[in-house]
């Protein structure tokens, strides 16, 4: 894993110009949609999608390539989402999903 996230941050940076954007990019969306699934089960009553920004915002950049370049695509393992919930744990991630709006069917 560690092999794999190394090599994965080598060819970002060693991308030209837009090349390492892309990846960058495609790595943060994969990332974000793993944070989704896990906080669609954690948090119902929340938007999926708002909760993964909220949750990345409070994630490194190592932290996020790393999540996005796991195998997520199919579900989340177990490991990567203790990992989420590390990251929803910490008081940046917190604050942010706390003033999210909750839905009627959740609140009422």
């Amino acid at each position: 894993m560690t092999i794999r996230l190394l090599t994965a941050l080598a060819l970002v940076t060693s991308l030209p110009g837009c090349a390492g954007v892309i990846v960058a990019d495609a790595s943060k969306n994969e990332s974000r949609a793993a944070i989704a699934k896990v906080m669609a089960e954690e948090r119902p009553g929340i938007d999926a999608e708002a909760a993964g920004k909220c949750v990345q915002k409070a994630m490194t950049l190592v932290e996020t390539v790393q999540l996005g370049t796991a195998d997520n695509y199919k579900s989340v393992s177990t490991a990567n989402r203790e990992r989420i919930r590390t990251y929803a744990a910490r008081a940046e991630a917190v604050a942010c999903l706390d003033a999210l709006p909750v839905t009627e069917e959740v609140a009422g």
